[in-house]
């Protein structure tokens, strides 16, 4: 018989993650859906890709449905380790920006709201107090925008400036 306590979460390619329930309640999506479909085991994530997942379980675990602090804005830093706790940090210090904004699409997805602000407070430090050219070389981007797509831009994130 399969333990209670513990549920499937299945990527995108099929594979199979284990959690425990009582991690899963940080995330709206998973913590709705059990809640709908008690008698399930699997629970297909069918837009999260595996490692995504994985890192989605690492988190989960790590703080087992109890939310850590909420991150203060704005930003009082461009180092992690003075915004939030040292593992939060560290665990995304291991990741490329790829990768933490992988992530961050999957936790916005998943409705894991801490694990969403803290990829964006991340993201946040790479453009705190750095100049356009500076932000365009952190992002990889070669190709120069108009002046019309900066203001585009800078209109439709105005909100961006107020919280970093």
């Amino acid at each position: 018989m399969e333990d209670s306590n513990i549920i499937k979460i299945v990527a995108k390619n099929g594979k199979e993650i284990e959690l425990e329930k009582k991690a899963t309640e940080l995330s709206e999506l998973l913590k709705q859906t059990i809640n709908d479909f008690p008698d399930e085991e699997k629970f297909p994530l069918n837009e999260i890709e595996e490692k995504e997942a994985l890192k989605i379980k690492e988190y989960l675990t790590h703080f087992n449905g109890i939310a850590p602090p909420e991150i203060e804005k704005p930003l009082i830093s461009n180092n992690l380790k003075d915004i939030t706790d040292e593992w939060s940090a560290d665990f995304l210090y291991k990741m490329s920006l790829e990768e933490i904004i992988n992530l961050n699409i999957a936790a916005n997805y998943m409705g894991i709201y801490c694990l969403l602000d803290l990829c964006c407070a991340k993201i946040a430090t790479l453009l705190k107090d750095k100049s356009e050219e500076e932000v365009l070389k952190e992002f990889n981007i070669t190709e120069p925008l108009t002046e019309e797509e900066k203001n585009k831009i800078r209109e439709e994130n105005k909100w961006i400036e107020e919280n970093i």
